[in-house]
């Protein structure tokens, strides 16, 4: 990549509006369900409790790989954090994949062992099979697009969010108002548009990768130091929630 220096606004501006869009795709959710029922918010709301969970979890593992990445962008190894990338990527996904098969395996068990309203338990399964079967897209975004910003394409990724935000309303729209798919349409939604959000960040990814050369030797030290900085982090984070 061309060395280019940015201003704190142009960096921190795509990021704010980025975290902004993540949030009001929730937001949207709940609004367009509280066209079919109070039942539908309720159910959709306690599965994406669970769900959040899991995001938050990624989200450790994501940090700890920019604070590696940033480490040896800064002393003028960019190959090395394109390693540390991979390494985030390979962690993240066989994370990933494990919560996406219990998720979706045992959604009614885990819904019923936190004892959810019978009332929500259908239409809270349903949706967590699907959103929470699909979770190793929340695994691997994180990784693409931290990878993007680290380098100071903040915009980059802040285009894949937005793609998948419109997208998420229209398919909803469409699984709402027209076929009357209810939770399960927004659910289906919700997965579509987080695999186009994946396709977009990982093609710009692609396009913006580094020297790949690394040996062996340093990938081990590089994981080394990507499972300390992600379990001190993990450990901050517990004790910030006990407090």
């Amino acid at each position: 990549m061309a060395a280019e220096r940015k201003t704190l606004t142009q960096l921190s501006v795509p990021i704010c509006l980025e975290t902004l869009f993540y949030m009001l795709s929730g937001m949207v959710d709940t609004l367009m369900l509280s066209s079919v029922s109070d039942q539908a918010v309720g159910a959709v709301g306690t599965a994406n409790t669970y769900i959040g969970v899991f995001i938050i979890m990624f989200g450790v593992i994501s940090s700890g790989m920019i604070a590696v990445m940033s480490q040896n962008i800064g002393a003028g190894r960019p190959g090395i954090a394109y390693q540390a990338r991979q390494l985030g990527l390979i962690f993240n996904a066989l994370i990933g994949i494990v919560m996406s098969v219990i998720l979706a395996t045992f959604s009614g068990g885990i819904l019923r062992i936190v004892s959810i309203a019978p009332a929500l338990l259908e239409p809270a399964e349903i949706y967590l099979r699907i959103v929470g079967g699909a979770c190793f897209l929340n695994a691997l975004i994180p990784i693409f697009s931290s990878y993007l910003r680290v380098f100071g394409y903040t915009k980059h990724s802040l285009i894949g969010t937005v793609v998948g935000n419109v997208l998420n309303i229209i398919l909803n729209s469409v699984f709402l108002f027209v076929f009357n798919w209810g939770v399960m349409g927004v659910a289906v939604a919700t997965v579509i548009s987080r695999v186009v959000n994946l396709i977009i960040v990982a093609g710009m990814g692609a396009v913006q990768k580094q020297n790949r050369v690394l040996s062996e030797l340093h990938q081990e030290r590089y994981l080394r130091r990507l499972l300390r900085l992600v379990f001190l982090l993990r450990l901050k984070q517990h004790f910030t929630t006990l407090q």
